[in-house]
């Protein structure tokens, strides 16, 4: 049987999602719908929500098609053998629409792992009569454990993924073009409806590039974020949390991850802003103009034109923007967030800045919470760098021995 995830949004602007047959029209899977409204809604996003419901479906197809009833056999108190878990686990691991015994990445196999034991244990004290009972909780506990045990451990140390998000940044050359694309935004464009798509689609790349702001913060920009220079203050963004807006129609909200902020932004990237705003947004048939509306949305014509942009409309803007520009290749949003705390930090270094300081001010930007572990990691490139020239120091002492 195959099943289907279905995605709501509520008078109030929150999202949900549930679990349905794919080819019986109807209510929703019982079982799954009460364990994500009971255990994981209250207190998770709903983009944790709908990783629950994915690992959760493929629960359910495991389930139907080893003819198994799940609800029936916890509650006649049969709980799974270690080839069931064999079998169950080797199911989660299966990648979809690909070749034959290709699998997922181990990060999102063990967050499968991790939440279908989770969706299994409550199932089991939901139907089990007397679960509090000694032998019920032993047999429930055992049937968790051995599933857990099923974790891939992970691949590659953490000290080298740290190391590897130290030193993600731009190469020159993709430097040298993203920048003459801001400059020059529209060189190449011949078709009167691509200037401005590709206008929208570089101002954004500037905000990341300038800011270090994620994607879901971008897009979740609203005309009234955008504040202009005024007293000789200058331009800025107004980033905020955003979570199950009622103004937003899109299913798959994008959301601000971190905490709201203000992010100033050079003169140059207002004039684009303004640009973009008053002389091509504006253009656009059913567009708003109030201060709730999303500053970029679609362009092309259809259903959504003049609604705020997707996530998907923007991954094509952007290897469409490759295409023409292969230079930009590597480029993705958060390779230009690890970049811009890349150049923060060196700007720290040029200024002398105190480590405290620099730690205080990129939280405050970035928009984590005091003392952040990322603050940490990133600040650490100081570190690192600081105690490279003090040790070259220390050995460059033995050109100067003589005997």
């Amino acid at each position: 049987m195959k099943y289907t995830v279905k995605t709501f949004i509520t008078n109030s602007g929150e999202r949900f999602s549930q679990l349905y047959e794919a080819d019986t029209p109807g209510f929703p899977l019982f079982y799954p719908t009460a364990f994500i409204a009971r255990s994981i809604r209250p207190s998770a996003t709903h983009e944790t929500q709908k990783v629950y419901l994915a690992a959760i479906k493929r629960v359910s197809e495991w389930e139907s098609r080893r003819n198994i009833d799940l609800a029936l056999r916890f509650h006649n108190r049969s709980f799974f053998s270690a080839a069931e878990i064999d079998d169950l686990t080797n199911y989660l691991r299966k990648r979809k629409l690909s070749d034959k015994g290709s699998v997922i990445s181990s990060p999102k196999y063990n967050t499968y792992v991790a939440y279908a034991a989770a969706y299994l244990r409550w199932l089991a004290l939901e139907v089990i009569n007397d679960s509090n009972t000694r032998d019920v909780r032993d047999a429930i506990e055992t049937q968790d454990t051995m599933l857990l045990k099923k974790k891939r451990r992970k691949t590659g140390s953490k000290c080298a993924h740290e190391q590897t998000i130290l030193a993600a940044r731009l190469s020159p050359e993709a430097r040298n073009q993203l920048l003459d694309c801001f400059e020059q935004p529209f060189t190449g464009i011949r078709k009167p409806q691509d200037f401005g798509p590709r206008l929208r689609n570089l101002v954004m790349l500037r905000i990341i590039y300038e800011t270090g702001i994620r994607l879901g913060e971008l897009l979740s920009l609203k005309l009234k974020s955008f504040i202009e220079a005024s007293g000789g203050d200058s331009a800025y963004l107004h980033i905020q949390r955003n979570h199950h807006d009622a103004v937003d129609t899109r299913l798959n909200q994008p959301v601000a991850k971190t905490l709201g902020r203000v992010v100033p932004i050079s003169e140059r990237l207002e004039d684009q802003l303004k640009e973009y705003r008053d002389n091509w947004r504006s253009e656009i048939p059913r567009v708003g103009f109030s201060d709730e509306d999303f500053i970029f949305v679609v362009h092309r014509g259809g259903r959504s034109q003049g609604k705020a942009l997707q996530k998907t409309a923007f991954g094509t803007g952007l290897i469409n923007l490759k295409r023409s520009y292969p230079a930009l290749l590597l480029i993705h949003p958060h390779l230009l967030r690890h970049d811009w705390n890349y150049r923060f930090s060196k700007q720290a270094d040029r200024e002398g800045m105190p480590f405290e300081q620099e730690r205080t001010l990129r939280e405050q930007l970035m928009g984590w919470a005091p003392d952040s572990p990322m603050s940490r990691l990133y600040n650490r490139r100081h570190i690192e760098e600081k105690s490279y020239e003090f040790g070259l120091i220390i050995a460059s002492d033995t050109a100067r021995i003589s005997i």
